[in-house]
């Protein structure tokens, strides 16, 4: 019976060679809920790595920012230094003011790693409320390179001539290499689902961004992400997008 030996061999040898053709991708789900997104936030700070400053601290000028509100901060992770893969990526904060007849603007500064070359300035209008806000770089700029820090700079103007009495942060984004896994996730996942890959991938700037789009179909981890940086009672709050 040879020939149903050699037939068994060929089942075997087909067999195999179809299971080892199947990506690996195609079993891999993204890890899930509220526990993803908190750790793309926990990166601790490394040692020699400059920190900026992701918390307003106390200003002279208590008219502008009162200290009895909550701090004017950065939604990044806690190394200050968020991750993405876009080429004009979005960045996110809390403003602990709106709009008044004295204070109207902020200013948003990116710089290239050396800190030498602006790659972006915009002044952009406060909203009318306190509340979570977003800044994207416009296509119009340079856009970021792969492998590269950029610093950035977000203040309130309070004072155009005395720029001490302006709360202000700042902080670093990296753009990263976009890994194979996450390509094919991103091809693969549905949209509103998608924020769970960056996550899974560490790309703060991207999960935020894309949690905060699907908030309404994922409440519990957008709930989450508030209560990491103290923020719940705006879970049903409108996100303002600054605008030049």
């Amino acid at each position: 019976m040879n020939w149903l030996s050699n037939y068994r061999k060929s089942i075997l040898i087909l067999s195999l060679t179809t299971v080892l053709s199947v990506p690996f991708f195609s079993v891999y789900t993204p890890q899930s809920q509220a526990q993803g997104i908190r750790n793309v936030f926990r990166r601790e700070r490394q040692q020699g790595r400059p920190s900026g400053r992701s918390r307003g601290g106390a200003i002279r000028d208590e008219s502008c920012v009162s200290p009895d509100s909550k701090p004017f901060m950065a939604l990044v992770p806690e190394d200050n230094q968020g991750t993405t893969i876009a080429t004009h990526p979005t960045f996110w904060f809390y403003l602990p003011l709106g709009r008044s007849e004295k204070v109207k603007q902020a200013r948003f500064v990116l710089f290239d790693e050396n800190q030498s070359s602006v790659i972006a300035q915009k002044m952009v209008e406060l909203p009318d409320a306190p509340g979570i806000v977003s800044v994207k770089l416009p296509e119009t700029e340079q856009s970021l390179e792969v492998d590269k820090r950029y610093t950035w700079h977000f203040s309130v103007i309070c004072d155009e001539l005395e720029r001490s009495r302006n709360p202000w942060l700042s902080g670093l984004v990296e753009r990263v290499e976009t890994h194979p896994q996450l390509v094919w996730q991103l091809e693969n996942l549905p949209e509103s689902e998608q924020y769970l890959a960056f996550a899974e991938h560490g790309i703060s700037q991207e999960a935020l961004t894309l949690l905060a789009q699907h908030r309404s179909i994922y409440p519990d981890d957008w709930m989450d992400m508030l209560a990491y940086f103290e923020l719940e009672e705006l879970a049903e709050a409108k996100i303002i997008q600054l605008n030049p």
